[in-house]
C-alpha cells in the first residue's frame, strides 16, 4: 500500500508540474487546434523581424503603431525587444518575433526551428525582415522588406522605400513599389511591374541563374538585369537619361519601348545572332573582330651565286649582352574565343540618344520593338 501511494503522488506531482508548465503563458500558450494571437505596440518606423523553419509568411502594413501576429500552427508566439533604450515605456523600433512550435517543450528555444503558417501586421511605415527555408512569403504595404525563401516564391506589393528579395528555388514577383530594389533567384523567374524611383540614386538590379526576367514598366534611372539562362524582357517608356545594363548567356533580350523612344545603342553580341529593330537606327560602328591570322612558313631568301665562286654565308649577328626588364612590352595575344561567342560590336544611336542602353549577349537575338 505504500508503495502504491508513492506512485500515485509521483504521478500526480508530474501531472501538475506538466500542466503548470503548459499554462506558462496564458497569452501565447494555445490548446490543440485553437489559433495562437500576440500584438505590441511598437514604433511607427520600427523594424520587424520574423523567422521559420517552413511555413508561408504573410505580412501586411496597417494603420496602426502596433504588431499583430497570429498562428495557428504555433504554440508560443513572442516578442523581443532588441535596441537598448533608458526610457522603456516608449515602444520600441526593433523587434523580433519568435515562434515555437507545439509540443517542443517549454522554455521554448528561439532559433528559427518553428514550422508553422503565420500572419503578421505591422505599422505601414516599418520595415520587416522575413524569412522561410521552406515556404511561400507575401509582403504587401510595408515601407522596407527583405525577404528571403530557400524554397519558395516571393510576392512583394507597394513598398514604399526598398526591396531586397532572394529566393533558390522560387520565383520572385513585385509589383506596384518604389525605390532601390535588388531581387535574385537562382531557379525561378523574376518579374517586376510598375516600379518608381524615390531619387536619382534608387537603383534597380534583377538576376538569375536559371529563369526568365521580366520587367514592365519600371522607372528607376539605373537598370541592371543579369541572367544566365533565360529570357529577358523589359517593356515600357525609358527613364530620362535613364541607364540600362542588360547581360544574357545564353536567351533572347527583347526590349519594348514607346514609338517616341530616344536611346543611345552600345551592344556586344554573338556573330551568329542578330538586332532585330522596329527603330530607325543611326549606326556609328559595326565591327566584327578579323579571325585570327594564321601562321605561315617564311620564304627562302634567294641569293643569286656567281659562277665558280662559293657563295658567303650571310654575316652572323654579334650577340649583345641581354639587359634586364623589356625594352618594349611584350605583344600579348589572347587566345581566340569559341565561335559561338565571337562577339561584334555595334555602337548605334535612335533620336537624340537620351538614355544608354548597353547590351551583352552571347547566344541569343537582340530585338527592339515599338509599343
Amino acid at each position: 500500500m505504500t508503495k502504491k501511494l508513492f506512485a500515485v503522488c509521483v504521478v500526480g506531482l508530474v501531472l501538475s508540474l506538466a500542466v503548470a508548465a503548459f499554462a506558462h503563458d496564458d497569452k501565447s500558450a494555445t490548446k490543440p487546434g485553437e489559433k495562437v494571437e500576440r500584438s505590441l505596440p511598437v514604433d511607427a518606423e520600427a523594424t520587424v523581424t520574423l523567422c521559420v523553419a517552413s511555413g508561408t509568411l504573410q505580412v501586411r502594413g496597417w494603420e496602426k503603431n502596433e504588431i499583430r501576429v497570429r498562428s495557428l500552427d504555433a504554440a508560443v508566439i513572442d516578442f523581443r525587444r532588441i535596441e537598448k533604450v533608458k526610457d522603456t515605456s516608449k515602444p520600441p523600433s526593433r523587434v523580433d518575433v519568435m515562434v515555437l512550435n507545439k509540443g517542443t517543450g517549454v522554455p521554448p528555444r528561439y532559433d528559427c526551428q518553428a514550422i508553422a503558417d503565420v500572419e503578421m501586421e505591422v505599422p505601414s511605415g516599418a520595415t520587416v525582415q522575413v524569412q522561410t527555408r521552406d515556404g511561400d512569403i507575401i509582403i504587401t504595404g510595408v515601407a522596407g522588406a527583405y525577404a528571403g525563401s530557400q524554397n519558395g516564391d516571393i510576392t512583394i506589393d507597394r513598398a514604399t522605400k526598398f526591396v531586397e528579395a532572394g529566393s533558390v528555388g522560387g520565383s520572385i514577383i513585385l509589383k506596384n513599389s518604389s525605390g532601390r530594389v535588388n531581387l535574385s533567384s537562382a531557379g525561378g523567374g523574376v518579374e517586376a511591374i510598375n516600379i518608381r524611383a524615390d531619387s536619382d540614386d534608387d537603383t534597380f538590379e534583377v538576376g538569375t541563374v536559371s529563369g526568365d526576367i521580366q520587367l514592365e514598366r519600371v522607372g528607376n534611372p539605373k537598370v541592371t538585369a543579369k541572367t544566365v539562362n533565360g529570357t529577358m524582357m523589359m517593356s515600357g517608356p525609358l527613364a530620362k537619361a535613364g541607364s540600362y545594363g542588360l547581360t544574357n548567356m545564353t536567351g533572347d533580350i527583347i526590349l519594348a519601348m514607346p514609338r517616341d523612344a530616344s536611346f543611345q545603342l552600345n551592344a556586344k553580341v554573338s556573330d551568329k545572332h542578330d538586332i532585330v529593330s522596329d527603330f530607325t537606327l543611326k549606326y556609328l560602328s559595326d565591327v566584327t573582330p578579323p579571325p585570327p591570322p594564321t601562321k605561315t612558313k617564311p620564304e627562302k631568301s634567294k641569293t643569286p651565286e656567281s659562277k665558280g665562286k662559293t657563295p658567303t654565308p650571310p654575316a652572323q649577328p654579334t650577340p649583345s649582352t641581354p639587359k634586364p626588364g623589356p625594352v618594349i612590352a611584350p605583344i600579348v595575344v589572347a587566345k581566340p574565343m569559341p565561335t559561338s561567342y565571337v562577339l561584334r560590336r555595334v555602337s548605334a544611336v535612335c533620336g537624340s540618344g537620351d538614355a544608354t542602353i548597353s547590351i551583352a549577349s552571347f547566344g541569343g537575338t537582340v530585338r527592339l520593338k515599338k509599343i
